[in-house]
């Protein structure tokens, strides 16, 4: 099998540790480090974090550089270091830089397979601050001046639909549903693949259960479909319960998502094995009987 590098895109910030800490945690193999045009706006500790990087001898370090004040060449650098490493497992770091070099990481990974990621800020030693614990704040503005002002592009989002949120809802919590569960959900709810169709068997309706709801969910990693003897179980996915939190809810799937427990906290996925292989997603074939 072959085995593919990970490499960590990120953009100069004057940070460190949210920078390298990630490397060694997700075990990184190569960093592209995005830096400014102009090397004068290098601190002395990122040359002496950049020189330690490069003295690794099972990390490679590639330099590069944008205008982190300019979305054009934010997003041609982000999207070209993807581009360039497209065989490869690439992870967008979107902690460190400006504004601009947040959003054009993720409109990178929105356009690829590239795995965006944040790392929290501390401020303080402990992450639950006491009282008269003092906290670090800047002593007066980072910026004294304001430039010019940008308009930014909108890209729509292709998210699940509504009829699919409102399945995600009802799975959310539980520990795996069948497809007859399912159907008799959206035959409740009066959802439109149920309701409108004129299909009168059982045959028919695990078909178009199939072709709206369990193929474009499994395909957008929303759920997946496990057989445990003559039935078909299916699960939640992590990213599914994300597409809950990140897409408009309409009030049935919100009264849906309610009645199965409120959000918890969100996990961060949890990244994969150089093993671990992605399966092929077979075609529909109707076993009535197992479902």
């Amino acid at each position: 099998m072959e085995v593919t590098d990970r490499v960590h895109v990120a953009a100069h910030g004057w940070e460190v540790a949210r920078l390298v800490e990630p490397l060694f945690e997700l075990k990184g193999d190569k960093l592209v480090l995005i830096c400014p045009m102009d090397d004068a706006y290098l601190a002395d500790f990122e040359h002496e974090m950049i020189a330690d990087l490069e003295s690794m001898e099972r990390l490679e370090v590639e330099l590069r550089q944008a205008n982190f004040y300019d979305l054009d060449s934010s997003v041609q650098a982000f999207t070209q270091a993807v581009k360039d490493h497209e065989g490869d497992e690439v992870y967008i770091n979107i902690s460190t830089g400006t504004n601009i070099a947040a959003i054009a990481g993720m409109m990178a990974a929105q356009t690829s397979d590239a795995t965006p990621y944040y790392v929290t800020p501390t401020l303080t030693d402990s992450e639950d601050i006491e009282d008269g614990e003092e906290v670090w704040t800047p002593d007066r503005p980072i910026f004294d001046q304001a430039g010019e002002i940008s308009e930014l592009p909108v890209f729509e989002l292709q998210g699940p639909s509504a009829e699919q949120l409102q399945i995600m809802g009802f799975l959310l919590n539980k520990d795996g549903v069948t497809k007859k569960e399912l159907i008799r959900f959206a035959e409740e709810r009066e959802l439109p693949f149920i309701a409108t169709t004129e299909a009168k068997s059982d045959e028919g309706r695990y078909r178009l259960l199939e072709s709206h709801i369990i193929d474009p969910l499994t395909d957008g990693g929303y759920v997946r479909v496990e057989k445990a003897g003559r039935k078909k179980n299916v699960f939640l996915e992590q990213r599914g319960i994300d597409a809950l939190a990140a897409f408009p809810l309409d009030e049935e799937t919100v009264e849906t998502v309610e009645g199965n427990g409120v959000y918890g906290k969100p996990n961060f996925p949890t990244l994969p094995d150089r093993e671990t292989t992605v399966s092929d997603i077979t075609g529909f074939k109707p076993e009535i009987d197992e479902e």
